[in-house]
């Protein structure tokens, strides 16, 4: 599990045609882009929006592009100048893009039906910031892949665990469909469904690995663990990131993640029982 940690969660009953390898991302479709799937479910949480943007770099040396545009989807991942400065103007709130460790990504861009509204464009800042990783993650393609999708049992596993715990940045369960051959992100907090393993993945799901790192800007420390059901059977990994600093106490928060691997374990009865649908 490298930087970009995945989930994913499968309909029962489907496969993918074909499951990417880690350095394989589909291509953006009708500016379908993560972040462009995240915004038009705020709109719909927050009637009095009439419209979001977002504005950022996908990768660092690129310019500015709009990943996402509820207003017009065609200018998704097209180039524009630098967005104004953060300000309240009208009806119309820039508030900073940020990443859920706290980096700035960009710019969101409210417009509202009457006066601008402050304090709901800070809670549309927040509900991104918490579901985006990187400016990268903001880019991806939604779907990831079409035959995975957040509907799962395993989806309802990964938001009760990071309800629960609440430092958790990032979770993601890999496991394998049933009948399937590779494993792939099942559940998550920054979309990815479907996304394969990884050799850092398959080092823990295979032979039982632990996966330690600290990423970011040195801001995050990375775990990657071997996930295994109820019965103690091995079924996939489980990835968790937390907040990190230098000086913080790295084997702590290995034990932290232990036992937020061992709680989720007791819940899941079964590899199959992750994919079963929800709606």
């Amino acid at each position: 599990m490298r930087i970009q940690l995945m989930i994913a969660a499968i309909v029962a009953g489907l496969m993918p045609a074909a499951v990417l390898a880690d350095d394989e991302t589909p291509p953006v479709v009708n500016g379908q882009t993560y972040v462009q799937h995240q915004i038009v479910a705020a709109k719909a949480r927050h009637p009095e929006i009439v419209a979001i943007t977002v504005i950022g770099k996908r990768e660092k040396g690129d310019g500015m592009l709009v990943l996402g545009s509820t207003a017009d989807r065609t200018t998704v991942m097209t180039a524009v100048p630098a967005p104004a400065a953060d300000a309240v103007t009208g009806s119309t709130v820039r508030e900073a893009f940020n990443s859920n460790s706290g980096h700035r990504l960009g710019t969101i861009e409210l417009v509202f039906t009457g006066a601008a509204n402050a304090a709901t464009a800070v809670a549309v800042q927040t509900e991104l910031a918490k579901a985006t990783l990187s400016a990268k993650n903001a880019a991806d393609p939604w779907p990831f892949d079409s035959a995975f999708g957040p509907d799962t049992y395993a989806q309802t596993l990964a938001t009760k665990t990071i309800a629960k715990h609440p430092e958790l940045l990032v979770m993601m369960i890999h496991a394998t469909p049933p009948a399937g051959k590779h494993n792939v992100i099942i559940g998550s907090n920054i979309g990815r469904f479907g996304k394969a393993a990884d050799e850092d993945d398959l080092r823990v799901i295979d032979k039982g690995s632990t996966n330690l790192e600290v990423g970011g800007d040195n801001d995050r420390f990375e775990t990657e663990l071997p996930l295994n059901d109820a019965k103690g059977h091995r079924i996939g990994a489980l990835g968790l990131v937390f907040p990190f600093k230098v000086g913080d106490d790295r084997e702590a928060i290995h034990r932290k993640g232990l036992a937020i691997r061992d709680e989720v374990a007791a819940a899941i009865p079964s590899s199959a029982a992750l994919f079963a649908p929800t709606k």
